[in-house]
């Protein structure tokens, strides 16, 4: 089993919990998570229980990315940044992750967005979430 495997199956309920919540689609979560926090390996990530790279003030670690209680409240904190998107109410629901991925990489979400989306789609693909 491989590394990302593991990232995958561990993660994959929460994401798939939230997808019935949100109507985002659990591979566009688990692809976004893995890639911006390194398959959980990230400083970030381990610090800070953030797996999207969230921004936000952090005085427990002194760091500009947002400090979640758990890893769980870190994907319920991606979702609901998604949620306040104007996007977000013509894709809920929608199972085409490839709109997904576009409309929150141009939403201003990666700062490359065009290498961003790219790489996030290949992860779905290659890692076969979607």
């Amino acid at each position: 089993k491989s590394f990302s495997q593991d990232y995958f199956q561990k993660y994959q309920p929460i994401a798939d919990s939230l997808e019935k919540v949100y109507g985002i689609p659990s591979s566009v979560m688990l692809a976004i998570a893995y890639y911006e926090s390194g398959g959980g390996k990230s400083a970030v990530a381990k610090h800070s229980n953030n797996h999207f790279g969230i921004k936000g003030k952090n005085y427990k670690v002194n760091s500009s990315y947002k400090y979640f209680e758990s890893d769980t409240a870190s994907y319920i904190g991606f979702c609901d940044v998604i949620s306040r998107k104007k996007f977000y109410t013509n894709l809920k629901g929608n199972e085409n992750t490839d709109k997904w991925i576009y409309a929150i990489s141009n939403s201003g979400y990666a700062s490359n967005s065009s290498a961003w989306s790219k790489k996030i789609i290949s992860i779905i693909r290659n890692k076969n979430l979607g």
